[in-house]
């Protein structure tokens, strides 16, 4: 599938997803599953973004990450990626990379869908015939977002953040909306959007983007425009 050179705005989340190569198991036991969240919080500290929702399954990883910019997610990674990689190869007494390609990004309009987002995600599991409930599922930010469960990984977004006056409103909250929030229509909208690398929201918002980066949002026909001057230090590879 044609792709979008990747679309990174400072302070503005990302949907990330990254898999294996050949859709293969990269997180085969609960060992894999601990350390990918280590290599995730070391590179979280390394580059200085923030991390508002994720889940680990097996062959894949979804993360909702804020850069302050394009070096800056770079930084984040590869770090958590290469990091990994060593670990798994040297375990498995394998050489090689595990990941497919390059990860995969859509940027995320936050004031309409960001909880949508939080829902994909977290709902993953609960897709893939895994449990039956989203709690049901420890390695996912469920049990901070919706349970008030500490989780070093994650740093609450502004608009989560204004949920409530204190983590327990906050986290009660999140359950309402999440619970309410229908993104059967999305889902299909959020993951296309994640694999063409464009801009996920309202027609307001990718007009306000492609302005902000003088370039389409949205992947045409022709495969798009890759030749953005304007605004190149935050739309990379």
């Amino acid at each position: 599938m044609a792709r979008l050179p990747r679309i990174v705005v400072p302070n503005q989340p990302l949907h990330i997803m990254h898999r294996g190569n050949n859709r293969q198991d990269v997180f085969e036991s609960e060992e894999d599953l601990t350390r990918i969240k280590e290599d995730i919080e070391h590179s979280l500290l390394k580059s200085g973004c923030s991390l508002h929702a994720y889940v680990i399954m097996t062959n894949h990883l979804h993360l909702l990450v804020t850069p302050k910019d394009k070096e800056q997610l770079t930084v984040f990674m590869q770090s958590m990626a290469n990091r990994y990689v060593r670990y798994f190869n040297a375990k498995n007494k394998r050489t090689g990379t595990i990941w497919e390609g390059r990860f995969k990004s859509c940027l995320v309009d936050s004031e309409h869908y960001l909880f949508a987002l939080y829902k994909y995600i977290e709902m993953n599991p609960v897709r893939a015939g895994m449990v039956m409930e989203p709690a049901d599922y420890k390695w996912s930010s469920y049990a901070h977002n919706a349970l008030g469960k500490a989780d070093r990984l994650i740093t609450e977004h502004q608009l989560y953040k204004a949920l409530g006056d204190d983590s327990e409103k906050r986290y009660k909250n999140y359950q309402k909306i999440f619970d309410k929030l229908d993104i059967a229509k999305e889902e299909s909208l959020i993951t296309e959007a994640t694999l063409r690398g464009e801009v996920y929201g309202t027609n307001g918002f990718h007009q306000k983007i492609s302005e902000l980066i003088s370039r389409s949002t949205k992947l045409a026909a022709h495969g798009g425009d890759r030749k953005s001057l304007a605004y190149k230090d935050q739309a990379g590879p």
